[in-house]
């Protein structure tokens, strides 16, 4: 028996109110008044039994729960426009639908975008973000940048560049009265987590050689994306751990130090990952081959 779901006009309106933060401009996008907009979000809020917004001085915010469905909703409407764009008849040769993970997407690949546009005029590209894990068997996914080790069943992969897995923080924390000497002095301090990546601290402190005894890897608070995890550490909230490619650009303008040995924990890798019969089309040879030369001119 199906479990029922709240009215799809209702998620439709939250998703697009917590997108842009007010009700006056999720009513242009969805074409109505804002008290229409403002009626389909108390309905969903009455449906759930909890609050999805807050209000504080006159200004909207999401609650924690809010924060977590709006997530889940812009993923699930963002897969339904994928595969409603790959069935039209109408969809064009030059349009590339690309799936990358939110941080690597506002970190990495949105700041370069602009040299891809001005060398391929005429290619019009799609970001989809997702933070959970890519089914390229239940996905309708042709083309994706994602870290792992190479292999995706049925895909081809290109690597981009090797990554490391280290802990990042405020420069302020390796100095002051618990300094980042030693893995060990984790412990006086918060571990900021993402929460698609729970075993990533786990993982560094045992290739640290720091037993569970000593530094707790599950202590701190979690995030559902690295960005917000990121910008905590940036805060001087505690300190994350990420990869190289993700705070390259924060390292050099020394908003986030990395305390530690950074060559550690190794072996994912960043690759351009396509689907076979679409490796050789036009539009995602030009973005790979782009993106490789991208990668190398950052090693």
């Amino acid at each position: 028996m199906a479990h029922p779901i709240p009215p799809l006009n209702a998620l439709r309106a939250f998703e697009v109110t917590a997108r842009l933060g007010t009700l006056a401009r999720a009513a242009d996008e969805l074409c109505v008044t804002p008290s229409a907009v403002g009626h389909q979000v108390k309905n969903l809020e009455d449906w759930l039994g909890l609050r999805l917004f807050q209000v504080e001085g006159g200004a909207r915010r999401l609650t924690f729960e809010g924060e977590r469905l709006a997530q889940q909703l812009a993923d699930a409407f963002g897969q339904i426009n994928l595969a409603c764009r790959a069935l039209s008849r109408n969809q064009t040769s030059t349009e590339l639908h690309i799936h990358v993970t939110p941080t690597f997407a506002i970190r990495w690949l949105v700041p370069r975008l602009g040299r891809f546009q001005a060398l391929h005029p005429g290619i019009s590209v799609h970001i989809a973000t997702s933070a959970r894990p890519i089914d390229f068997d239940r996905d309708d996914v042709y083309a994706a940048i994602q870290f792992g080790a190479g292999v995706w069943p049925g895909m081809t992969a290109d690597l981009l560049f090797k990554e490391d897995v280290f802990p990042v923080c405020h420069p302020r924390l390796l100095e002051g009265d618990r300094p980042l000497a030693d893995p060990r002095d984790l412990r006086g301090h918060t571990l900021l987590h993402t929460y698609h990546r729970r075993g990533d601290w786990a993982r560094w402190l045992t290739a640290a050689g720091v037993p569970a005894s000593a530094v707790d890897p599950d202590q701190g608070q979690t995030f559902d994306l690295t960005t917000m995890a990121l910008d905590a550490a940036e805060a001087g909230m505690g300190i994350a751990i990420t990869r190289e490619a993700q705070v390259r650009d924060a390292l050099e303008a020394g908003r986030l130090a990395a305390p530690f040995q950074r060559d550690l924990l190794r072996g994912e890798g960043c690759y351009f990952v396509s689907r076979q019969a679409r490796r050789d089309e036009a539009p995602v040879k030009a973005f790979r081959d782009w993106l490789l030369a991208e990668a190398a001119a950052g090693r």
